[in-house]
């Protein structure tokens, strides 16, 4: 099977999302015999017509890699020609971003492709029933069907990450040593648990480190806390992978969210970064880590409870150490990119035509 894929918008990186969803697990198919994957280049100019390969049997494009309308009509065109099933792959909700979001307005102009898109295409593939749901009652607001869809959620891709370094002390008196992973555009989450960290460390000082990597870009210094900037050298994602993994160990995740539509719909992926680095993740309730709160992989904390949830955390070293092996084993069973490729594979080869 010929797999054509456009993950990169123009002018941009091959995002996390891209190598996460699609390369890496098409990848490992490739490897198995069992397709051959080309990835396409951006859609550079709105009028310039779609060129797709000779040889191609499906097509995937992801999130805003097609992010003008003309072009969006136009790739539905082409592979309706060519009889091409074409799937569309999304992962977040970006048309209910908040409105002090610092992406909104880069996403904007790119909604009414991605609503011809969801419109148009044979197949929409969702990384979580929230999204989906979303979606479909997107939809219904606009006026136009929701045709056939299923959800892929995500994986890690375990030969990237290697084997975990090890998992959190048994017992120490030593500060707790935090790590929070996130890109610059989640300033307004770490904002939600500032404060009680800030009470906390006034309660009880030197009672924990804060590493954050990556994102928040206003933050006020603190002594507890440490900004690990991302190099210019690992900001594509196999490289960010290994840069991250050769960080001093921690031992306890956090992953507070701000309770909106946008993030309602979004997965448990940074829960998954943390397993994969041998961590436990304190995370906020709601439907991302609402499965991993309910089985115990994962400690929920509402905006008020952080820091009793800390001290906690400090006072029980083998119960966190218990839930990053239980998080890890979840990874490598199921959360991963070899059964993402399987996903990947019933899913091209049941796409179809839609008449």
């Amino acid at each position: 099977m010929r797999i054509g894929v456009i993950a990169q918008a123009p002018g941009g990186p091959l995002t996390s999302s891209a190598w996460i969803r699609l390369l890496l697990p098409l990848q490992r198919l490739e490897r198995q015999g069992l397709c051959q994957l080309h990835t396409l280049p951006p859609l550079a100019d709105p009028a310039s017509p779609v060129e797709l390969p000779e040889s191609l049997d499906r097509l995937i494009v992801q999130r805003n890699a097609c992010p003008a309308l003309p072009q969006a009509a136009a790739l539905v065109a082409a592979c309706r020609q060519r009889r091409i099933p074409l799937v569309f792959d999304l992962d977040d909700a970006l048309f209910a971003l908040p409105a002090d979001h610092p992406e909104r307005q880069q996403y904007a102009p790119a909604l009414p492709a991605l609503d011809h898109l969801l419109a148009e295409v044979d197949l929409r593939v969702f990384s979580t029933p929230t999204l989906a749901r979303l979606c479909q009652e997107r939809a219904s607001l606009h006026g136009y069907r929701a045709g056939p869809q299923t959800l892929l959620a995500n994986g890690l891709d375990l030969e990237l990450w290697g084997e975990c370094r090890g998992f959190p002390r048994r017992s120490g008196e030593e500060p707790l040593r935090l790590l929070y992973v996130g890109t610059t555009t989640h300033q307004a989450d770490l904002d939600l648990v500032l404060p009680e960290l800030d009470r906390l460390a006034g309660r009880q000082p030197g009672s924990f480190q804060l590493t954050v990597v990556g994102g928040a870009p206003s933050l006020t210094p603190r002594p507890w806390l440490q900004v690990r900037k991302v190099p210019l050298s690992c900001r594509r994602y196999p490289h960010f992978v290994r840069w991250l993994q050769r960080l001093p160990r921690h031992d306890l995740g956090l992953a507070p969210l701000v309770a909106n539509p946008f993030n309602g719909a979004k997965s448990n992926l940074k829960l998954l970064d943390y397993a994969a680095l041998g961590l436990g993740c304190l995370c906020s309730p709601g439907p991302a880590y609402e499965a991993a709160i309910v089985a115990d992989l994962a400690l929920a904390a509402e905006p008020w409870q952080w820091g009793e949830r800390l001290r906690w955390a400090a006072a029980h070293r083998p119960q966190l150490r218990r839930l990053a092996q239980a998080a890890h084993r979840e990874l490598r069973s199921i959360h991963n990119s070899a059964v993402m490729a399987s996903g990947w594979r019933a899913i091209l080869e049941g796409a179809t035509v839609q008449v």
